[in-house]
Formats: structure tokens, sequence, C-alpha cells
């Protein structure tokens, strides 16, 4: 039973099972057809679906043509974005590497052109990379000397320290978020104890990168699931990724025990989500059992109170900074940021002008 209420959720829920061999009918009626097309893309599947659906075209198994061209016309798009952006992701990886700097490509970026059967499967957003710490500022100097421009100011120089990424770079015409850790700091989802460039392998039809080993993938993977869930929004894309990972590492029966030892103190995070992936497959041979239910499909649809949600995960990581004085300044950069991240939120201002844009910004906390 597929764990949503409505029809077109289910339908897409079980089309994405990579060794499904009995679908459900697809609808006729334009309306749900339509409605179906909407919830796939919104959940970054519409590429995977339409590979689905080719797989069974031989068996009279169709849309209309008007909503399966426009699956046929998102999965021509992710390929073309898809291998423009790894384009960029090449140039940049190839010259941090004159410079001996190593980049750990995260998420759609890893993805993409490693798992998935076709590169035009899953679609990659931002440019997600990870670097040694100590190379952040050497990484971002190169970067600005090839044309690389800052996105944004951090609220502070202490947020930038401690926080997961960086400010945001536009190269090439590309968003690129180049991360020093996971997650922030204070996030008990960030596995500070672990090497994270000793869990790395190179995938046999990309020599020349590095990606994470499955078991620190499938941590990866999770935990962002989870921290996705936690700010109010799922989508099936993600739960997608962590499937196709385990299914190719359905044969070691301690898989499940090693990703928890990634980072033991989120093990019903980690595990929860897991869970949720494992529904997506036949075949699944570790036993679990989750402590968080299913997320509610509404996320999956729109997401609820990000925002709100933001701002609690926020003040619970600063809550969980070492050191008091680390603490109380990043909670008063918070209600009064820096100049630089103000003058690039609101213009310039100075005087009891900028004091009113920060009474605005304490009143929106």
């Amino acid at each position: 039973m597929p764990p949503f209420h409505s029809k077109i959720a289910s339908i897409v829920f079980e089309w994405c099972h990579p060794d499904t061999t009995s679908p459900p009918d697809l609808p006729h009626d334009p309306v749900l057809a339509s409605q179906l097309f909407d919830f796939a893309a919104r959940n970054g599947v519409a590429p995977w679906f339409y590979f689905q659906l080719n797989k069974k075209s031989d068996k009279g198994v169709h849309l209309s043509r008007e909503i399966e061209n426009k699956f046929r016309m998102q999965y021509l798009q992710t390929l073309v974005m898809n291998q423009q952006k790894w384009k960029v992701f090449g140039d940049m990886n190839f010259l941090a590497q004159q410079h001996g700097i190593k980049i750990i490509p995260l998420k759609g970026t890893a993805l993409a052109f490693t798992l998935y059967s076709q590169e035009s499967l899953r679609p990659m957003g931002d440019i997600d990379i990870l670097l040694a710490e100590h190379q952040i500022e050497q990484f971002k100097e190169i970067m600005y000397r090839n044309g690389a421009q800052q996105l944004y100011a951090p609220i502070s120089k202490l947020h930038a320290k401690v926080n997961a990424h960086i400010p945001a770079i536009r190269w090439q015409n590309i968003m690129i978020e180049p991360h020093q850790r996971l997650f922030g700091l204070g996030n008990p989802l960030n596995p500070d104890s672990v090497d994270l460039f000793t869990r790395t392998t190179h995938p046999p039809n990309q020599p020349e990168i590095l990606i994470f080993d499955d078991i620190m993938q499938t941590y990866h993977l999770a935990a962002h699931t989870f921290k996705g869930y936690q700010m109010g929004g799922m989508r099936l894309g993600w739960l997608l990724d962590i499937a196709l990972v385990l299914k190719r590492n359905v044969s070691d029966p301690a898989f499940i025990n090693k990703v928890i030892a990634i980072n033991p103190r989120s093990k019903k995070q980690i595990e929860s989500a897991i869970y949720w992936s494992s529904l997506l497959l036949e075949d699944f041979p570790w036993h679990l059992h989750p402590p968080i239910p299913f997320p509610d499909e509404a996320i999956f649809h729109k997401e609820v109170d990000t925002e709100k949600k933001h701002k609690f995960i926020v003040l619970h990581e600063i809550s969980r900074l070492p050191g008091v004085h680390k603490k109380i300044l990043m909670l008063f950069r918070e209600f009064f940021p820096e100049k630089a991240y103000m003058d690039h939120q609101y213009g310039r201002h100075r005087g009891f002008s900028l004091l009113k844009l920060y009474l605005r910004r304490i009143s929106g906390l």
C-alpha cells in the first residue's frame, strides 16, 4: 500500500519503484493526468517517471499525447541542464585540482552522473560541493580570480564560519554552494567526528572525480532528507535517491548499521528516512523500526511553515554551539546582522534609517 491518501500521489509513488512490474493504471481523465504530471515535477521525479513509462510503452501503457509530451520535455530539459551544470562542475574541479584542492560533489551533482543509469533522470539544482574547511578561503580566491561573484553577504563573519556552507557564488551563470561541512556546527545531524574525505571513492564511469562511498552517501542523503522534513517540505526524488543506493547494497546485511555508525546520535532520524525510502523497494532485507511515521502527504505538495521552522532550527543549532560567548554573539547577530548583510538585503541605510530596519528584523523574528 502506498503511504499516500490521494490517488495521484499513490500512482506516482508506485511508478517510482525501481523494480516495479505491475504499476497502477494511469488516469485517462485530462485533469487527473495533468495533476499527475504536476505532482511528479514538483517532486523531482518527472524524468524518472518518463523513463519508467517508456519501459512499459510496448505493453500499451500510455498517457495522453499532451501529458506525455510534458514528461518528455522535462526529460530533455533535465538532460540539457545537467550537461551544462556538469561541464561547469568539471571546469571548477579541474581548476581546484590544479591548486591541490579536493572537491566532493553533493546531492544531485554527485548522483545524476554516477547513480542513475542515464544522466537525464535526476534533475540537478544548484551545484553543491564540499571542501576541506582549511581550503575554503583559498578556493574562494581562486574562483573570484576566475570570474566568480559572491551572491550574498553572510549575516556575520561568525555565521560564515559555523554554518554548513559559505555564501553562494555564481560562476559561468550557475549558482555554486561551497560547503565546509555537511550541516551547521550546532546541528546534531553533522557528523563532526568523521573525516569526510576518507569516505570517498572514484566512480567507475567518472574516475576523475571523488564522491562519497555508499555508506557515507546514504548517511548524507538520509540526513538531508530528514532536515527537509524538519523544514516542512519533502520530495519523492530524495527518497528515490536513497532507495537506489540501498538497492545496490542489499547483499550487505550490516549496511544500515554501518550508515548509522557514521553518527549514532542521529539514529532515529537516519533510520526513519531510510525506512521511508525503503517503501520504494521490492527487496529490502534489513529490519527497521522507525520511530517517526512516513511524512504527511501535504508536504510533498507544498512546503508548510518553512520560515517558522527554519527559525526554530537556527535557534536550536545556536543553543548547541560550544562556548557561551559564541552562542551570545550568534544570537545577537541574528537580530543585528553586520552592515554588509543589511546593505545587500535592503540597500545602503545608515543612522535612524538603519535602526528602523533592525527593528523590522526583530519584529519579524
